[in-house]
């Protein structure tokens, strides 16, 4: 008996454990919350801190208009949440206990037509689940103010939120009702509106490190103010508005390297504090993610930023705007989202494009605006281009990301009105040959070899930029003359340096009917390479289009595509005009085939029956 006893105990505790253990291995879902700010609700838990989220998938029904995921082994402790939301793409959200063996969490959204469900994001960050939801632009485009050399106004933002609850069971009607319906989940609903209180844009949930490189996750869009430097300790000062943090987080140091820490507390009700202690603390520059999601700071002296980003950008257009005598801006637009540095010390601006492949023409895009004497230069070793503005002109700036990450905008108020006669030199007059007018029925043709003399362009391995494109253009030059119906102007025919306003002048003196300038493409890193055409004006898109297809053709390279960018050259010739990007140099093997006399021939044969094509 006593035998039997004992194992019908051992079976119980068996039976227990196992029961606890299946318990241990769920996790409690405490609340879930809707931010009407930024589009995203957030399932939060206390009881999880790695699970894995990446089995979970997103199911969209079409037919029903709604979309659903499933969480796995999680028990919902909080009420069933049921949002009815006042907008224009989302109309309910439902998050409830679906099964319970296993336990499995079920999350609906029910969206309205014109919105697309593929727009819904699944992220998860430390405690809390997010679900983001990407509206379309009502305005074509949207920007979020990242850094600001003043404190920005506080962000409070009233929003009414729907919940449905059970009606009451105390009238007639109500007890009538239940009586023919037992499942409770059919119950005649109420809508009970709750004002919520919305007092931040930005939600500090843990500091992180990738090596070591502190990291800051949260959740929003958060503004960064201009550091204070402040001494006993050394240290410096980071605030970000609008922002709250996880309090589990509030003024706990975290070691950086040695003695250097890095520390956040909520300074009051809406600003968050980032304290770096540290003997040299201006070396740590924050780095803001294009989904201004994360923020890092970057030990500038000693560690490489190639590790936080694995594509490069190229810019494609830069855009001077003025509201009025004191107020202008600088627009500047990427192919692909760009990874942006800010250090603001004493009386310069310095901003840090880490992925940005190529500094060309920056310089010459602001001559004649209060940002002339910008400073452009590659930063060296790491890669990447750094743009350095003296702000003693400047009592007040402002630098906002395109939603996309792909647009930087920096706006500046001025002290006093610029006048662009004091600042701007007088323009250089270029000696350009005297043409006869061309009335003959012949094409005819500027050929423009990039860079020269002083100016060598991209350079590797003792291999310059203007000695290529010199080489190929002659060759064009040759091929295009013995057709016998082109007319060829060259803005230079040796190693000489010339401006880009004189070759702009050439073409404005020689009156051409097409522009054609020839380039060698560089990159930070040695893996990209192929071809590239750009234009600018909507006359030069059918130039660009048959070069380009001629290239293509002729040379075994990558099609990079075409490019609407606002080069100099091709923005300020009046005649249709190009630039080409006959290949990489820093690609080693296109560099070995750029100098070799078979490219050399197919790039000019490339170009020349382009050019011919297009006149056809």
């Amino acid at each position: 008996m006593k035998i039997l006893f004992g194992k019908i105990f051992y079976i119980f505790v068996f039976i227990i454990l196992s029961v606890c253990s299946t318990f241990a291995s769920d996790f409690g879902i405490d609340s879930v919350t809707y931010d009407d700010s930024n589009n995203f609700i957030s399932i939060n838990s206390m009881s999880i801190e790695d699970f894995n989220f990446s089995g979970i998938k997103l199911y969209i029904v079409e037919q029903e208009k709604k979309a659903y995921f499933d969480i796995p082994s999680a028990v919902l402790k909080c009420p069933k949440k049921d949002l009815i939301l006042n907008s224009k793409y989302i109309n309910e959200i439902v998050v409830s206990q679906f099964s319970n063996d296993p336990n499995i969490v079920r999350v609906v959204v029910y969206y309205n037509e014109g919105f697309n469900p593929k727009n819904i994001r699944l992220k998860f960050l430390n405690n809390s689940f997010f679900v983001q939801f990407l509206y379309p632009s009502l305005n074509n485009y949207y920007f979020q103010s990242i850094y600001s050399s003043s404190k920005p106004l506080e962000f409070y933002e009233n929003t009414k939120i729907q919940y449905k609850i059970p009606a009451e069971k105390n009238s007639v009607f109500n007890q009538i009702n239940s009586s023919f319906n037992n499942n409770s989940d059919q119950d005649d609903l109420m809508l009970s509106n709750e004002d919520v209180l919305l007092k931040s844009k930005y939600y500090v949930e843990n500091i992180k490190f990738k090596g070591a490189i502190p990291v800051i996750y949260g959740a929003g869009s958060y503004t960064l103010s201009k550091p204070m430097y402040l001494a006993n300790p050394s240290r410096a000062v980071f605030d970000l508005h609008n922002t709250t943090i996880n309090p589990s987080i509030h003024n706990k140091e975290f070691p950086i390297v040695g003695a250097e820490t890095i520390k956040i507390a909520q300074f009051d009700k809406n600003t968050a504090r980032i304290v770096i202690t540290s003997p040299s603390p201006e070396k740590f520059i924050p780095i803001i993610y294009p989904d201004t999601q994360r923020l890092v700071f970057l030990d500038s002296k000693t560690v490489s930023p190639q590790n936080l980003f694995t594509t490069n950008t190229n810019l494609t257009l830069i855009q001077n705007e003025k509201t009025n005598d004191l107020n202008y801006g600088l627009k500047f637009i990427f192919n692909k989202p760009l990874l942006v540095g800010i250090s603001n010390l004493s009386n310069s601006l310095d901003l840090y494009l880490y992925n940005l492949s190529s500094n060309k023409d920056i310089k010459s895009e602001l001559v004649g605006t209060p940002f002339e004497n910008i400073i452009v230069k590659d930063i060296s070793h790491n890669g990447g281009v750094k743009l350095s503005l003296k702000t003693e002109l400047f009592s007040d700036f402002n630098i906002h990301l395109g939603a996309d990450g792909k647009t930087l905008r920096l706006k500046a108020k001025l002290d006093k009105p610029f006048d662009s006669k004091i600042s701007v030199p007088e323009p250089v007059v270029a000696k350009v040959p005297a043409f006869t007018p061309h009335n003959d029925g012949k094409h005819y043709v500027i050929i423009d070899a990039g860079h020269g003399g002083s100016d060598v362009g991209a350079t590797r391995n003792n291999i310059y930029e203007k000695d290529i494109t010199l080489d190929v253009a002659k060759r064009v030059e040759k091929l295009l003359k013995a057709k016998g119906n082109y007319v060829i102007a060259m803005t230079r025919e040796n190693d000489n340096t010339v401006s880009l306003q004189e070759r702009v002048d050439m073409s404005e003196v020689f009156n051409p009917d097409i522009f054609i300038s020839i380039h060698v493409n560089s990159s930070n890193s040695d893996s990209p390479y192929g071809l590239e055409t750009h234009y600018y004006k909507e006359n030069s898109l059918q130039l660009a289009k048959c070069v380009h297809a001629s290239m293509l053709n002729n040379i075994d390279s990558k099609d990079r595509g075409l490019f609407k960018s606002k080069f100099y050259v091709i923005n300020h010739t009046t005649a249709p005009a190009i630039l080409v990007e006959t290949g990489f140099i820093s690609n080693p093997q296109e560099r070995s085939q750029l100098v070799t006399e078979s490219r050399k021939n197919a790039t000019a044969k490339a170009i020349a029956e382009g050019i011919d094509e297009y006149f056809k």
